[in-house]
């Protein structure tokens, strides 16, 4: 592993230029005032070239629908930490979607497959806190990541995965988890890593997924994967496709409840000629998420203090996120709230029994950047008390709890790129009081197709 104010060698020179273009290009579009809507009247500086969309619309017609997605996170910790240090992150994750319905005429039919690389250095190595700095900083290097069927059924009420999946994609997620440059609450809560064999981005293993709407607004999803001490080894790169007896199983089971508040009923009137037509639903109401899970796993733990094992663990959280004002006038204007927590009562195996985690989300706070969102998010942390015990013994000092305040500006510059400048305070790092609070700066640039 790089160090954490080094850059990282191995990163490819074609990728580190296209880095630098991505960089230039949204500096220039974010100079020039353009909006991130686009228009014949206020073309955007810089956008994706035509061919590109057009490629990729011709595979998509075709049932071959390609992705690409980056992230890049450079930080700095003027102040606090270990140590004063800088570090550059980034993930890159890519595959295709291979629709049988198209392809093979096969109804609700799809192939998923998909690879990720990833480079770069941890600034929390140099910090010193458990919450990671960087969302983007994972398995430092090429992964073979998912490869999986799935198969949608009853008009999608119905919906199976099975293959090499991640637990991550479908489990203890809101919509405002894909927002945050730390890593201790993008994707999914870190608690459910620290305390069982859930995966995420770019790890996956075996496993079967299925998730039942009986209403448009309600659902039931339950998972099985494979639980092995291999998570993430770079020796394999993903592509130690094994099982083996002494490896486990990962139970995951979720509800969720998707409501819409203040929806507009549906006139039925006619409209003038003169007239706008209606706001269609998904931009009229108040959206809603609300869901709560547990997870289970067999795959043998060792207990902190002494020799011991526990072969059983469980866990369960729940959490919500919920708008709670739309602008009449411009739906893309609007302000929510989120927030949750996970729980593990089995202090002897977990790491963090205890995680809490809040936030808002104002879309459109500046006038004319309708597109643009603030973030706030607040997340704490609470270490086992037998894993703080053990620690001590150890001469390390015991940790009890870390926080960490978060404060985020994404510019949306054009439909398929972001830059985010971002801070972060990280309160009591590693937990046990002995090392400074911390400040942490930086910038993430995103980019999907």
């Amino acid at each position: 592993m790089a160090e954490g104010n080094s850059w990282p060698g191995r990163v490819p020179a074609q990728k580190a230029a296209g880095v630098c273009a991505a960089m230039i290009a949204t500096i220039a579009t974010a100079c020039g005032g353009s909006d991130a809507s686009t228009s014949a009247e206020n073309p955007p500086l810089w956008d994706v070239p035509a061919w590109v969309n057009q490629e990729f619309g011709t595979l998509n017609d075709a049932g071959i629908k390609p992705f690409v997605t980056y992230y890049g996170v450079f930080q700095g910790n003027p102040v606090g930490g270990n140590e004063q240090s800088a570090a550059w992150s980034q993930e890159l994750v890519f595959g295709a979607t291979l629709d049988f319905e198209k392809l093979l005429h096969l109804p609700g039919a799809a192939l998923v497959i998909s690879g990720a690389d990833a480079a770069g250095s941890n600034l929390s190595d140099d910090i010193g806190n458990i919450f990671t700095a960087s969302q983007a900083y994972v398995t430092p290097t090429m992964m073979f990541y998912e490869l999986y069927w799935e198969q949608s059924l009853l008009d999608n009420a119905l919906e199976f995965r099975v293959g090499r999946i991640s637990s991550g994609d479908t489990f203890a997620a809101l919509p405002a988890f894909g927002l945050q440059v730390n890593g201790g609450i993008n994707g999914n809560p870190l608690s459910v890593f620290l305390n069982s064999e859930f995966t995420a981005s770019p790890v996956a293993t075996w496993g079967a997924y299925t998730k039942y709407a009986p209403t448009s607004d309600t659902y039931a999803s339950a998972g099985i994967y494979q639980a092995t001490e291999r998570l993430g080894v770079t020796a394999y790169h993903g592509m130690d496709f094994s099982i083996r007896s002494h490896d486990g199983v990962l139970l995951l089971g979720e509800v969720g409840w998707t409501p819409t508040f203040a929806q507009a009923p549906t006139p039925t009137g006619k409209v003038g000629k003169s007239s706008s037509p209606p706001a269609s639903s998904a931009t009229s109401g108040l959206p809603g998420t609300y869901i709560a899970g547990i997870y289970y796993s067999n795959l043998p733990e060792q207990e902190f203090l002494g020799d011991g094992t526990q072969q059983n663990s469980y866990g369960f959280y729940a959490m919500a996120q919920q708008m709670l004002w739309r602008n009449a006038a411009n739906p893309n204007i609007s302000f929510s709230l989120w927030g949750g927590a996970t729980g593990n009562p089995q202090p002897e195996i977990a790491t963090m029994p205890v995680m809490g985690f809040a936030g808002a989300i104002w879309q459109g706070l500046i006038p004319g950047r309708d597109q643009d969102q603030t973030l706030f998010s607040f997340l704490i942390g609470g270490w086992s008390p037998d894993y703080a015990d053990a620690s001590a013994a150890q001469g390390h000092g015991r940790p009890t709890t870390e926080s960490v305040l978060e404060w985020s500006y994404i510019i949306q510059l054009t439909q398929n790129l972001t830059v985010q400048p971002d801070i972060q305070y990280v309160l009591r790092p590693g937990g046990t009081g002995n090392i400074g609070d911390a400040l942490i700066l930086g910038v993430q640039v995103g980019a999907s197709f």
